[in-house]
């Protein structure tokens, strides 16, 4: 699995305006349904019912809302890069400066476990992180979430 297969520069949000974790989902829940099976509402339920369990911030600025939902066909991912990093409870007490939010099919266990696993070591990486946190509008942060983490010269090939 790669992160160029769930995706999309339509799904990919830089300089994000959000005052607070569940507006910033809120956001992100509107923005991934458009032209999907499942509702705004729906997505947003789904997402601050799997936060209630505990903060998906996995540290150094990064959070992982994600949650299955019933009329989600297939892997919906988005990137967003907050204008302002928000509070989102992190274990390091880092605010997060970039969300990526998955939404999976309800009955979908293996995909949803091996996509956070790819996402989770890709944010092991500081350069990653940095070049993520380096892109100026939607298209230079979608090219910057496609690069190889492990492949240090990626970015000025682009």
């Amino acid at each position: 699995m790669d992160i160029e297969s769930i995706l999309s520069p339509e799904h990919t949000f830089c300089n994000v305006e959000a005052t607070s974790k569940k507006r910033a989902i809120e956001i992100a829940a509107e923005l991934l349904s458009r032209n999907s099976g499942f509702t705004s509402d729906e997505a947003y339920r789904g997402l601050i019912a799997r936060e209630k369990l505990g903060p998906t911030a996995l540290g150094n600025g990064i959070a992982l809302p994600h949650c299955r939902l019933e009329h989600c066909a297939s892997t919906v991912c988005g990137v967003f890069r907050l204008a302002q990093p928000i509070d989102f409870e992190a274990i390091d007490d880092e605010p997060v400066s970039l969300m990526f939010v998955l939404l999976f099919p309800h009955d979908e266990e293996e995909d949803h476990l091996r996509t956070l696993a790819m996402l989770a070591r890709r944010f092991e990486s500081p350069d990653y992180r940095a070049h993520l946190l380096e892109a100026s509008n939607d298209t230079e942060l979608y090219r910057m979430a496609l690069l190889d983490p492990g492949v240090e010269s990626s970015r000025h090939a682009l």
